[in-house]
Protein backbone atom coordinates (compact mmCIF):
# COMPACT_ATOMS: atom_id res chain seq x y z
CA UNK A 1 0.00 0.00 0.00
CA UNK A 2 2.75 2.31 0.67
CA UNK A 3 4.43 1.74 -2.60
CA UNK A 4 0.85 2.36 -3.81
CA UNK A 5 0.52 5.91 -2.54
CA UNK A 6 4.19 7.02 -3.61
CA UNK A 7 3.45 6.27 -6.78
CA UNK A 8 0.44 8.46 -6.90
CA UNK A 9 1.59 11.84 -5.67
CA UNK A 10 4.45 11.33 -7.38
CA UNK A 11 2.48 10.97 -10.84
CA UNK A 12 -0.05 14.09 -9.55
CA UNK A 13 3.28 16.35 -8.65
CA UNK A 14 5.14 15.33 -12.00
CA UNK A 15 1.89 15.73 -14.14
CA UNK A 16 1.92 19.80 -13.45
CA UNK A 17 5.97 20.03 -12.99
CA UNK A 18 6.98 21.92 -15.96
CA UNK A 19 9.16 19.69 -18.98
CA UNK A 20 10.82 22.35 -19.27
CA UNK A 21 12.69 22.56 -15.62
CA UNK A 22 14.24 18.81 -16.49
CA UNK A 23 15.53 18.68 -19.70
CA UNK A 24 16.87 21.24 -22.81
CA UNK A 25 14.82 21.45 -25.75
CA UNK A 26 18.06 22.01 -27.69
CA UNK A 27 18.69 18.32 -28.10
CA UNK A 28 18.11 16.76 -31.70
CA UNK A 29 14.82 14.00 -31.31
CA UNK A 30 17.24 11.05 -33.06
CA UNK A 31 20.06 11.31 -29.78
CA UNK A 32 19.38 9.01 -26.92
CA UNK A 33 19.20 11.44 -23.93
CA UNK A 34 16.57 12.00 -21.35
CA UNK A 35 12.73 12.42 -22.59
CA UNK A 36 10.77 13.22 -19.77
CA UNK A 37 8.17 11.84 -17.59
CA UNK A 38 4.30 9.66 -17.58
CA UNK A 39 2.18 8.57 -14.66
CA UNK A 40 -0.88 8.06 -13.92
CA UNK A 41 -3.65 5.54 -12.14
CA UNK A 42 -4.80 2.63 -13.50
CA UNK A 43 -7.67 0.66 -12.17
CA UNK A 44 -7.65 -3.30 -12.83
CA UNK A 45 -9.09 -6.51 -13.12
CA UNK A 46 -9.12 -10.38 -13.95
CA UNK A 47 -9.37 -13.88 -12.74
CA UNK A 48 -7.12 -15.43 -10.39
CA UNK A 49 -6.65 -18.67 -8.24
CA UNK A 50 -4.47 -20.08 -5.27
CA UNK A 51 -3.39 -23.76 -4.73
CA UNK A 52 -5.67 -25.92 -2.15
CA UNK A 53 -5.13 -25.26 1.86
CA UNK A 54 -6.77 -26.41 5.18
CA UNK A 55 -8.04 -24.46 7.97
CA UNK A 56 -7.53 -26.29 11.10
CA UNK A 57 -9.35 -25.88 14.17
CA UNK A 58 -8.20 -26.00 17.73
CA UNK A 59 -10.98 -28.02 18.48
CA UNK A 60 -9.80 -31.25 16.85
CA UNK A 61 -12.18 -31.37 14.02
CA UNK A 62 -11.79 -32.17 10.77
CA UNK A 63 -9.73 -29.49 8.53
CA UNK A 64 -11.56 -27.64 5.86
CA UNK A 65 -10.03 -27.68 2.58
CA UNK A 66 -10.42 -24.13 0.69
CA UNK A 67 -9.10 -22.40 -2.78
CA UNK A 68 -9.20 -19.13 -3.22
CA UNK A 69 -10.62 -18.40 -7.01
CA UNK A 70 -12.57 -15.67 -8.67
CA UNK A 71 -12.06 -12.07 -10.42
CA UNK A 72 -9.94 -9.66 -8.57
CA UNK A 73 -10.54 -5.78 -8.96
CA UNK A 74 -8.30 -3.44 -7.68
CA UNK A 75 -6.60 -0.13 -8.22
CA UNK A 76 -2.80 1.07 -8.91
CA UNK A 77 -0.30 3.65 -10.11
CA UNK A 78 3.08 4.60 -11.71
CA UNK A 79 5.33 6.81 -12.70
CA UNK A 80 8.05 6.40 -15.60
CA UNK A 81 11.17 8.12 -17.02
CA UNK A 82 12.19 8.09 -20.52
CA UNK A 83 15.58 7.72 -22.16
CA UNK A 84 16.55 7.14 -26.16
CA UNK A 85 15.52 8.19 -29.22
CA UNK A 86 12.07 10.25 -30.30
CA UNK A 87 10.57 6.68 -31.05
CA UNK A 88 12.42 4.00 -28.98
CA UNK A 89 12.97 4.51 -25.13
CA UNK A 90 13.73 2.68 -21.92
CA UNK A 91 11.57 3.37 -19.13
CA UNK A 92 12.74 3.58 -15.73
CA UNK A 93 10.50 4.22 -12.67
CA UNK A 94 8.28 3.13 -9.83
CA UNK A 95 4.56 1.04 -9.93
CA UNK A 96 2.39 0.10 -7.13
CA UNK A 97 -0.88 -1.73 -6.99
CA UNK A 98 -3.63 -3.28 -4.23
CA UNK A 99 -5.82 -5.79 -5.27
CA UNK A 100 -8.86 -7.70 -3.28
CA UNK A 101 -10.66 -10.92 -4.39
CA UNK A 102 -13.53 -12.33 -2.59
CA UNK A 103 -13.89 -16.61 -2.38
CA UNK A 104 -16.38 -19.52 -1.62
CA UNK A 105 -17.07 -19.77 1.84
CA UNK A 106 -18.32 -16.05 2.08
CA UNK A 107 -17.61 -13.78 3.57
CA UNK A 108 -13.73 -15.31 2.88
CA UNK A 109 -11.10 -12.71 0.80
CA UNK A 110 -7.89 -11.63 0.28
CA UNK A 111 -5.63 -8.65 -0.26
CA UNK A 112 -2.90 -8.62 -2.16
CA UNK A 113 -0.91 -5.49 -2.24
CA UNK A 114 2.64 -4.45 -4.36
CA UNK A 115 4.95 -2.47 -5.87
CA UNK A 116 8.44 -2.05 -6.61
CA UNK A 117 11.10 -0.95 -9.60
CA UNK A 118 9.83 -0.89 -13.33
CA UNK A 119 12.18 -1.22 -16.79
CA UNK A 120 10.01 -1.12 -20.12
CA UNK A 121 10.78 -0.55 -24.13
CA UNK A 122 8.11 1.40 -25.76
CA UNK A 123 8.16 1.87 -29.49
CA UNK A 124 6.38 4.88 -29.98
CA UNK A 125 5.02 5.33 -33.58
CA UNK A 126 4.28 8.24 -36.06
CA UNK A 127 0.57 6.61 -35.40
CA UNK A 128 -1.32 6.60 -31.98
CA UNK A 129 -0.51 3.25 -30.52
CA UNK A 130 2.62 2.79 -28.83
CA UNK A 131 3.50 -0.49 -27.61
CA UNK A 132 5.75 -1.89 -24.78
CA UNK A 133 6.83 -4.59 -22.60
CA UNK A 134 8.78 -4.81 -19.53
CA UNK A 135 8.92 -6.14 -16.07
CA UNK A 136 8.53 -4.80 -12.32
CA UNK A 137 10.53 -5.94 -9.35
CA UNK A 138 10.00 -5.40 -5.54
CA UNK A 139 8.00 -6.90 -3.06
CA UNK A 140 4.24 -7.21 -1.59
CA UNK A 141 2.12 -8.63 0.86
CA UNK A 142 -0.79 -10.67 1.36
CA UNK A 143 -3.88 -10.81 3.99
CA UNK A 144 -6.18 -13.78 3.52
CA UNK A 145 -9.29 -13.20 5.47
CA UNK A 146 -10.50 -16.91 5.94
CA UNK A 147 -14.49 -17.47 7.32
CA UNK A 148 -15.24 -21.43 6.99
CA UNK A 149 -18.74 -20.08 9.09
CA UNK A 150 -20.46 -17.53 10.03
CA UNK A 151 -20.40 -13.64 9.27
CA UNK A 152 -18.77 -10.37 9.10
CA UNK A 153 -21.94 -8.15 9.96
CA UNK A 154 -22.14 -9.07 13.63
CA UNK A 155 -19.56 -9.03 16.73
CA UNK A 156 -19.69 -12.54 17.22
CA UNK A 157 -16.86 -14.68 17.85
CA UNK A 158 -16.49 -17.28 14.62
CA UNK A 159 -15.46 -20.77 15.30
CA UNK A 160 -14.12 -21.18 12.27
CA UNK A 161 -12.08 -18.14 10.87
CA UNK A 162 -8.45 -17.12 10.55
CA UNK A 163 -6.00 -14.53 8.88
CA UNK A 164 -3.04 -15.57 6.82
CA UNK A 165 -0.53 -12.88 6.57
CA UNK A 166 3.12 -13.31 4.86
CA UNK A 167 5.17 -10.76 2.80
CA UNK A 168 7.03 -11.83 -0.91
CA UNK A 169 9.56 -10.35 -3.32
CA UNK A 170 7.79 -9.78 -6.63
CA UNK A 171 8.38 -10.07 -10.21
CA UNK A 172 5.68 -9.04 -12.68
CA UNK A 173 6.64 -9.35 -16.53
CA UNK A 174 3.72 -7.09 -18.22
CA UNK A 175 2.55 -5.90 -21.87
CA UNK A 176 0.88 -3.53 -23.33
CA UNK A 177 -0.10 -0.42 -25.52
CA UNK A 178 -0.34 3.63 -24.68
CA UNK A 179 -3.13 5.38 -26.90
CA UNK A 180 -2.32 9.10 -27.81
CA UNK A 181 -5.36 10.99 -26.91
CA UNK A 182 -3.35 14.22 -26.77
CA UNK A 183 0.57 14.84 -26.72
CA UNK A 184 0.46 15.34 -23.21
CA UNK A 185 -2.52 12.90 -22.18
CA UNK A 186 -2.61 9.04 -22.94
CA UNK A 187 -4.80 5.71 -22.16
CA UNK A 188 -3.17 3.00 -21.28
CA UNK A 189 -3.85 -0.69 -21.38
CA UNK A 190 -1.89 -3.78 -20.46
CA UNK A 191 -2.05 -7.26 -18.77
CA UNK A 192 0.53 -9.01 -15.94
CA UNK A 193 1.67 -12.15 -14.51
CA UNK A 194 2.14 -11.72 -10.25
CA UNK A 195 4.71 -13.60 -9.23
CA UNK A 196 5.64 -14.87 -5.77
CA UNK A 197 9.59 -15.87 -6.23
CA UNK A 198 10.58 -16.13 -2.58
CA UNK A 199 8.15 -17.38 -0.20
CA UNK A 200 5.95 -19.75 -1.52
CA UNK A 201 2.27 -20.42 -0.11
CA UNK A 202 -0.54 -22.67 -1.15
CA UNK A 203 -3.02 -19.74 -0.87
CA UNK A 204 -0.85 -17.36 -3.27
CA UNK A 205 -3.18 -16.46 -5.92
CA UNK A 206 -2.03 -15.61 -9.46
CA UNK A 207 -3.23 -15.04 -12.55
CA UNK A 208 -3.64 -12.57 -15.77
CA UNK A 209 -4.36 -8.82 -14.65
CA UNK A 210 -5.75 -6.61 -16.97
CA UNK A 211 -5.16 -2.79 -16.37
CA UNK A 212 -6.75 0.34 -18.20
CA UNK A 213 -5.99 4.21 -17.25
CA UNK A 214 -4.82 7.29 -18.24
CA UNK A 215 -1.59 8.67 -18.15
CA UNK A 216 -0.12 12.17 -17.97
CA UNK A 217 2.96 12.87 -20.59
CA UNK A 218 5.61 15.26 -20.50
CA UNK A 219 7.79 14.36 -23.47
CA UNK A 220 9.68 16.31 -25.81
CA UNK A 221 10.65 15.49 -29.45
CA UNK A 222 8.27 12.98 -29.25
CA UNK A 223 6.48 12.02 -32.58
CA UNK A 224 2.86 12.72 -32.25
CA UNK A 225 0.35 12.32 -35.27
Amino acid sequence: MRALLTAAVMAAILSIIPLNTLASDKADSSAFRFRGYTGGMLLHSGYIQSGRFQLHSGSGTEPVTMQIKGGATGIGGHVKFAFGTSTDMIRIGSEGHSSNVSYRPSPSYSHTGWGGLLVDYIHRSKGRVHPFIGCLAGGGGVKNHIIAEGSTDDFVTEPQAAMHRYTFMAIAPFAGMEVSLTPKLSLVVKADWLLNVTCRQSDFSSGLRLYVGILFNRLQHCVFP
